[in-house]
């Protein structure tokens, strides 16, 4: 991976995504590589290299969100929307803590979305803020096709396992089931381990998405699923979508989970 040290004039921008209100993204790129991603449909991030194979540090991004900061904070704060903020080089660089601190300092409103345990070691800031929530996402429970799909994220079952302490800490946590895909990952028993998963992880809360593939993230997945002999990739039809809200829907009834469309 090509890594890029990049001085932000930013840190937070107004966002579109439900319930969010800003977005703080301490990198630019995402080493987790999911094929699936939309985020260079919509940033155009180094569209002629593989998605994953660079990535910018925004190694400003802590004292810009600071200066950003310092009158009181308004609305939700998104933490990672189109990068993981706890993708492999937080671990060195820890720009997504240092935004949180600042974050938590200021009493702001936080959630993050992540696929990463690392995100556990910043249980001493999320234990106990009352204005924060995390996010993590699986869309399948199936270990093969997540590494088919996801190829540099952790497994469904380390992401399961840092929700359980996550959850056991008192954090408020939800599972992003998302994205499903038609003929891939929506087989009604995967949706119902998804919810089963959720359950003993101590989650309450389900959002969940069907894929709708962007061109080039479509493009991209169809590339690795055909090379896997998985493919091509099908857009779901109306009784795909209404077949998958009707599993999850049920699962989560049986379990006194709620269950919300992400978008």
């Amino acid at each position: 991976m090509e890594i890029r040290m990049v001085q932000c004039k930013t840190a937070a921008s107004p966002s579109r995504l439900p319930g969010l209100d800003w977005a703080v993204n301490p990198y630019r790129g995402c080493a987790h590589r999911c094929s699936y991603c939309y985020a260079q449909d919509v940033t155009r991030f180094e569209l002629g290299r593989p998605w994953g194979e660079v990535c910018e540090v925004k190694y400003n991004i802590v004292q810009v969100l600071e200066k950003e900061l310092r009158r009181s904070p308004k609305g939700v704060y998104g933490i990672g929307t189109v990068t993981d903020p706890y993708q492999p080089l937080e671990a060195e660089y820890r720009l997504t803590r240092g935004c949180l601190e600042v974050l938590r300092h200021k009493n702001a409103s936080i959630s993050i979305l992540t696929k990463s345990p690392l995100v556990l070691r910043d249980l001493d800031l999320l234990r106990g803020w009352a204005g924060a929530e995390v996010g993590m996402s699986v869309g399948c429970v199936d270990p093969e096709i997540a590494a088919l799909i996801e190829p540099g994220a952790p497994s469904p079952s380390m992401r399961f396992d840092a929700l359980r302490v996550l959850s056991g800490a008192g954090v408020e946590v939800y599972l992003m089931a998302a994205p499903i895909l038609p003929g891939i990952s929506d087989e009604d028993g995967l949706l119902e381990s998804l919810v089963a998963g959720a359950e003993n992880a101590g989650v309450h809360r389900i959002m969940w998405d069907m894929y709708n593939p962007r061109p080039v993230a479509g493009a991209r997945l169809n590339s690795r699923l055909v090379a896997a002999g998985r493919g091509p990739f099908a857009r779901p039809a109306a009784s795909d979508i209404v077949r998958v809200r009707d599993v999850l829907t049920r699962a989560c009834t049986e379990k006194g989970l709620e269950l919300v469309a992400a978008f």
